[in-house]
């Protein structure tokens, strides 16, 4: 496995992701019309400043997903939060998820610029919390957040960098 660039390539795969009902069950179910565009328009407009990652995993080079670190605001300040979607096929793929997140993380640290990376998981997405606590993520307790203006409760994960 390995990670690239988001690029503007990687449009059909935002739109396979933020389609898809098993992949949207923990954030609010398939994108509306057009939110998947915006999604990738915000995506590439970040990849200066942030971590959008496309998940490579066969042989192929065909994408598996997206991994990313980027800046948002949590209590009226701005934090680094992380954030992965893999395609309904393979996010049982054993170490995929944890594999993407550590590659990711490696980065952001290796970068100086970033002390602490946020995860917002849905509080019934066990899967992902294991993937939090694998990679090093301490659970901070239950909030709720915003994704893309739908309410969702989640955990609230902290990994030090």
């Amino acid at each position: 496995m390995r990670l690239r660039p988001y690029a503007e390539q990687d449009r059909r795969l935002t739109a396979e992701l933020e389609g898809d009902a098993e992949v949207m069950a923990h954030l609010g179910g398939p994108a509306p019309g057009g939110r998947a565009e915006s999604v990738h328009e915000r995506r590439v407009a970040g990849r200066e400043r942030e971590w959008y990652r496309t998940i490579l995993a066969d042989p192929d080079d065909e994408p598996a997903g997206v991994v990313a670190v980027f800046r948002s605001a949590w209590e009226g300040r701005e934090i680094h939060e992380l954030g992965i979607m893999l395609l309904a096929g393979r996010a049982r793929r054993h170490g995929l998820a944890a594999g993407a997140v550590r590659l990711a993380v490696e980065e952001v640290r290796a970068s100086g610029l970033v002390r602490e990376v946020h995860a917002f998981i849905g509080a019934e997405n066990r899967a992902a919390g294991v993937v939090a606590r694998r990679t090093g993520f301490v659970n901070h307790g239950p909030c709720d957040v915003d994704y893309e203006g739908v309410p969702i409760r989640c955990d609230h994960w902290i990994l030090e960098l």
